[in-house]
């Protein structure tokens, strides 16, 4: 009889506890929240309420923290306290580095041929000063017969130039390709060093294993200002290279419509033929049946847009 009753009442626990439901809390992970003797309405209005009263404590704070800008005054203090701000904000400067303290080219360690020839590339001043101090020479070269002053004439160092020619290097000396230091200052589009190199006698129509000349490497690297000084130092606007072509032919063949417009005004020959009788006007025409028959091949491919 006693194993009846306390089933039974276990029993009517559980089904009192199944109808109760929301009005005796709901269940959360942190536990039961909400009052038990409220109902569902009143629960949901409660928690409202207490949202409401968060919401309005928040921006009552955030009015408190603002700055009111009633007069010109509380501006100027606004922008004032910014201004602090920013201050202790800010990075203190660095120091200063100490000056480099460059030692004099007596007290350097002797200059070998590669640090010389990387010294006139890298425009190093001193190490050129102390190889030549210790009678170095200046048309030392390396396997390729590149001299120091081949490629200070390509990168513009025109100090080094002065350095180099004032010592005795030759301003005609040939690379393997019989290139002088005037086609390499050509080639880098450098006005200062190509007036030096003329100025101390280079050969302006020199020529290299392919017979291309200074005007032939100005017109395809598109260096107009070079090319018309050349001209104007008596360069021979027609001369041939290997192929038979001009200047005028390296400019169609390249594109270089600047300096194929220069090459006409100063009598460029648009007669002379190149080793496979082409004069530049048949050369254009060609390039451009070229274009026109490439294009047309690709009229109606599946991968062109028409």
């Amino acid at each position: 009889m006693d194993f009846i009753s306390i089933q039974r009442l276990i029993s009517d626990e559980r089904t009192e506890g199944k109808n109760l439901g929301i009005g005796h809390g709901i269940l959360e992970s942190g536990g039961w929240r909400g009052d038990p003797g409220l109902g569902p309405q009143e629960t949901v209005a409660l928690e409202k309420q207490k949202l409401a009263e968060e919401k309005r404590k928040k921006l009552q704070t955030f009015n408190n923290s603002r700055l009111r800008l009633e007069s010109l005054a509380d501006l100027e203090k606004l922008v004032r306290q910014r201004k602090e701000k920013r201050l202790k904000r800010r990075v203190p400067p660095r120091a200063p580095d100490p000056p480099l303290q460059l030692q004099p080219p007596s007290q350097l360690q002797p200059v070998d041929l590669e640090t010389f020839l990387k010294a006139a590339v890298e425009n190093q001043e001193l190490l050129i000063d102390k190889y030549l101090a210790d009678g170095g020479d200046p048309d030392a070269h390396d396997m390729f017969h590149r001299t120091a002053l081949h490629w200070a004439s390509l990168k513009g160092h025109s100090q080094i130039v002065d350095k180099l020619l004032e010592a005795g290097a030759t301003v005609d000396a040939r690379d393997m390709l019989d290139r002088t230091a005037l086609f390499w200052a050509c080639r880098g589009g450098h006005l200062d060093v190509l007036k030096q190199l003329l100025n101390q006698g280079a050969n302006v129509n020199a020529q290299d294993k392919i017979w291309s000349s200074p005007l032939h490497v100005a017109v395809r690297t598109g260096h107009c200002d070079c090319l018309e000084h050349l001209i104007a130092c008596g360069a021979q606007i027609d001369i041939q290279d290997k192929e038979g072509d001009t200047a005028l032919h390296e400019a169609v063949r390249h594109g270089r419509y600047k300096a194929m417009k220069m090459l006409l005004l100063y009598g460029a020959k648009l007669g002379v033929r190149n080793a496979g009788a082409m004069t530049p006007v048949q050369l254009a025409r060609d390039w451009q049946r070229s274009i026109q028959e490439t294009l047309r091949a690709y009229v109606g491919h599946p991968r062109t847009r028409c």
